[in-house]
């Protein structure tokens, strides 16, 4: 994606929830908190240094590094209202919705959405269809964590979730938490720091990394076990098949929303 430069800035942040607060109080979404063992921290994306001395004399942040960076059409996402991405699931990126459904707080972030876009939507719809509750789950590529949240919010028994981006990993685990659930969440390059079998792998990539993942993904998979790919342009469509014969898996359900498809698998 591409767009005009923004600066990216990493602070300390003394009070994580007491910045949270102030910032999504100012309708302000661009920023991640991160727990580590070396401190709290806070990475905000914004050209307005007048934030910065705000959050400084207010929260005591301090400044640790800053660099240019894209601003990328996360900054649409500050115009979402909650939705429904399956039936009786709801997003909200504003954290003030209310309703007697399954609710997850997403917050717009830096590097991904909040689950709107059209690939997000039909992976989600498929593992809606084809999840159990026995199943343990494995997101490859899993973003801010929607899909992982998704599953476990429906009531699985596991879930691990993997990207290979550290500030990805950062982003689901702060999600995670928000949303009181119990995610394994690890940095892995698709399924290098991965162990162990799962009933179902749901994976939102591109079209490449889909097809690299079916290469390996015996791994992770047993007999019966369900994989979900999307991410997939529908002019690759083909291509992602050709890559599912020579695997010899079985296609259970074919998805597609506006120019994009996504698939749900079966090995045998």
């Amino acid at each position: 994606m591409s767009g005009r430069k923004t600066i990216e800035w990493l602070l300390t942040c003394p009070d994580p929830e007491g910045v949270e607060e102030f910032l999504l109080g100012l309708n302000f979404f661009n920023f991640a908190l991160e727990a580590t063992e070396n401190g709290n921290f806070v990475r905000v994306y914004t050209n307005d240094e007048g934030l910065l001395e705000r959050l400084r004399l207010q929260f005591g942040c301090e400044l640790i590094d800053k660099k240019l960076t894209q601003e990328r059409d996360w900054f649409l996402y500050l115009r979402l209202k909650p939705f429904e991405i399956v039936p009786n699931v709801w997003i909200d990126p504003t954290h003030r919705f209310r309703k007697n459904a399954i609710v997850i707080k997403m917050k717009p972030s830096a590097a991904f959405g909040t689950g709107d876009h059209p690939t997000t939507k039909l992976a989600a719809r498929l593992m809606y269809n084809h999840l159990k509750s026995k199943d343990r789950v494995l997101d490859v590529g899993c973003g801010t964590g929607v899909l992982a949240i998704i599953a476990k919010k429906l009531g699985v028994r596991k879930v691990v979730a993997v990207d290979n981006d550290p500030v990805a990993v950062e982003i689901a685990k702060e999600f995670a938490r928000r949303n009181r659930v119990q995610i394994d969440i690890k940095l892995s390059d698709l399924l290098e720091n991965v162990s162990g079998t799962f009933d179902l792998v749901v994976a939102n990539l591109t079209t490449n990394l889909v097809i690299s993942l079916l290469k390996q993904i015996d791994r992770v998979t047993k007999a019966g076990s369900r994989i979900i790919v999307s991410g997939i342009p529908r002019v690759d469509d083909e291509k992602v098949k050709m890559a599912v014969r020579e695997k010899s898996l079985q296609i259970v359900e074919e998805a597609e929303l506006e120019d994009w498809k996504a698939f749900c698998l079966k090995t045998y």
